[in-house]
């Protein structure tokens, strides 16, 4: 006698990936265009040029097919690049890294960055995603490149590098979300202010 579960075997098509990628990007432009509220399941469909059953079956309601979509742009978009090697002078290294976090390359992604900070405080798994995906990277790699200057005595010791990340992501983020436009000379603009609040006196620069 054989003991043991037999697997059981595979009914239907195999899933359709490509099908997947359809309704989450048509997802994602809807929730950008319309908002949460506003979005409904029959526009991403006709969008998508596929069924509601169809997209029950893949995801068990509005909501998990909006933090799903949300999670597979995001993603998508990636981390933020390394910081700038050693070689330019210290501000000019936290404005090259600035220059890889700005979102103005990409209209949809400024877009939905906009409507997750519209929609996230009414719905939690998009502000953890926010904080997860955009915030908490973005912070950090400028809190690590801070925390590199601080060691070789370009920043205060007695700096906060967490919050002063905080204030340099988020002056950048509150600029391009209002213009939409190359904020080279925007990022420049902000850091000049921010950056004689945080730099080591000259004197006290290693050498």
């Amino acid at each position: 006698m054989v003991t043991g579960s037999v697997p059981r075997p595979q009914t239907g098509r195999p899933r359709d990936t490509g099908v997947d990628e359809t309704i989450l990007r048509a997802t994602v432009r809807r929730f950008v265009e319309d908002g949460y509220t506003g979005m409904s399941l029959a526009k991403i469909a006709s969008d998508a040029g596929t069924t509601r059953p169809t997209m029950y079956l893949r995801w068990p309601s509005k909501h998990a097919l909006v933090v799903a979509a949300v999670r597979a742009a995001l993603e998508q978009r990636g981390a933020p690049a390394p910081a700038s090697p050693d070689g330019l002078p210290p501000k000019e290294r936290v404005l090259r890294l600035l220059s890889g976090l700005r979102p103005d390359d990409d209209d949809e992604i400024r877009r939905l960055y906009a409507t997750l900070l519209a929609e996230s405080p009414r719905i939690p798994e998009l502000n953890e995603l926010l904080d997860e995906l955009v915030l908490e990277p973005r912070t950090r790699a400028i809190a690590e490149l801070l925390d590199e200057m601080k060691a070789s005595g370009d920043v205060r010791e007695d700096v906060n590098t967490e919050h002063a990340a905080t204030m340099i992501y988020g002056a950048q983020l509150v600029v391009s979300l209002r213009t939409g436009t190359d904020g080279t000379d925007r990022d420049r603009e902000s850091l000049d202010l921010l950056w004689p609040s945080i730099a080591a006196h000259p004197r006290r620069r290693q050498r």
